[in-house]
């Protein structure tokens, strides 16, 4: 996207077919996309908020910061995007938006591109205690309060709600130009869709039932089919419960193909609440790659969430994990022909040696940047670097210099 143009947006979206059938997307699904593509088409919408963009490379951060020393120091050495979080509100529905307010004009005032990242994971406990059947759950009845079920209305209803407080509270302040992009978090956990890799939790019971009607729309209400396919001799389509363990089988492989299609509904419904308030200039998701046999479950599967956001004009960034043996050169280099810009990332707070790896290998699978990780672990709150910190500087400037990143010289812990 060309970011010194005013740009002019027509969303189409092309259906994919699986044996034969428009099955890689239900019924669900298809009617959010039918909805946003008379969204954004029928008024063919111009952004007119359209400041310069970065060019990469990018050095991304995330935190939430603390003090405007952290900031300044950041963008001394180089940093030049930050996800700044905000998370959920307190049990009356309250936010305290003073420090968020404060640091997202100080990270705009210091040339840092602000990207508003919308925390959806961190659920405080009166949400649980409001709502107990939102914990995902496993066959055996087992939950977590790790991350909420995606099926679940009352989740979904709290997050869109928590995201149209936000955005209305910048926009009645006038805060939304001077914010870059959104990051909205869906399931980030690694355990989304099993923990510890070895259970499916999808047995509550709105999972369950979004699951059955997922296999019925598949087979067209031919019960007599699936049970072929799959060897079974279900009765009726609400007998299926969710695989109990991984098999390389059809039953698990359509899962999966399940469990990526919640993932997506909710990335759309979040975005449209977005779209109610401003057109960011960055849309930005984190989506990592799963290394089989150790993350059979986990439901990051980048090219397929990116090239259907993508298509519906919701998708610029993505950050994805380059911890060595996740990702090849072609899967990065495949993620950047869809139009979109890839940030590595492996450490949250890394060490000195943690840095380096972060660096080192994002780059040389052919990322357009790297996550540099919370700027507490980089700056102490007086704006000092940590050594950590001084080794961060040393790596931008030797990325943005093309010098060789292995022959920086790294300070003793």
């Amino acid at each position: 996207m060309n970011c010194m143009m005013i740009s002019w947006h027509i969303k189409t979206f092309a259906p994919i077919k699986t044996r034969g059938l428009y099955s890689s997307l239900g019924s669900g699904v298809w009617l959010i996309l039918a909805l946003l593509s008379i969204f954004t088409s029928s008024g063919v919408y111009a952004d007119t908020n359209r400041n310069p963009c970065l060019k990469p490379p990018y050095f991304v951060s995330w935190g939430g910061i603390g003090t405007t020393a952290r900031i300044k120091a950041a963008a001394n050495i180089g940093i030049n995007m930050h996800r700044l979080p905000i998370g959920w509100p307190d049990e009356q529905g309250n936010y305290d938006f003073k420090d968020f307010d404060r640091l997202l004009r100080a990270l705009h005032a210091a040339g840092i591109q602000v990207i508003v990242s919308f925390s959806n994971n961190f659920i405080p406990p009166w949400f649980w205690q409001k709502h107990p059947d939102a914990k995902p759950r496993d066959a055996e009845g087992n939950t977590t309060a790790k991350y909420a079920s995606p099926w679940n209305p009352n989740v979904q209803d709290a997050v869109e709600k928590n995201m149209a407080k936000v955005l209305h509270h910048l926009q009645q302040k006038r805060l939304l130009p001077l914010v870059s992009g959104v990051d909205i978090e869906i399931t980030t956990n690694e355990e989304q869709l099993s923990f510890p890799f070895d259970t499916f939790r999808a047995s509550d019971p709105y999972a369950l039932k979004a699951y059955r009607n997922y296999l019925e729309q598949q087979y067209n209400g031919d019960l007599i089919q699936l049970n072929r396919d799959w060897s079974k001799n279900y009765r009726s389509f609400d007998d299926i419960q969710p695989p109990s363990s991984w098999q390389d089988i059809l039953e698990c492989h359509e899962f999966e193909r399940f469990y990526r299609l919640g993932i997506l509904n909710s990335a759309i419904a979040y975005a449209k609440v977005v779209r109610r308030f401003f057109h960011p200039r960055i849309w930005f998701w984190v989506s990592h790659f799963v290394h089989p046999p150790e993350r059979y479950y986990a439901a990051r599967y980048p090219r397929y969430y990116m090239s259907h956001l993508k298509a519906l004009g919701m998708a610029d960034m993505v950050e994805t994990s380059s911890a060595p043996g996740w990702e090849t050169k072609g899967q990065i280099e495949r993620l950047k022909r869809l139009g979109l810009q890839v940030i590595g990332e492996i450490h949250i707070s890394p060490t000195l040696t943690g840095q380096l790896d972060n660096f080192v290998t994002a780059k040389g699978l052919g990322c357009d940047g790297v996550f540099v990780g919370t700027l507490e672990n980089l700056f102490a709150a007086n704006g000092a670097p940590t050594l950590v910190g001084e080794e961060t500087g040393r790596l931008i400037s030797a990325w943005k210099n093309h010098r060789d990143l292995q022959t920086a010289v790294l300070p003793q812990e």
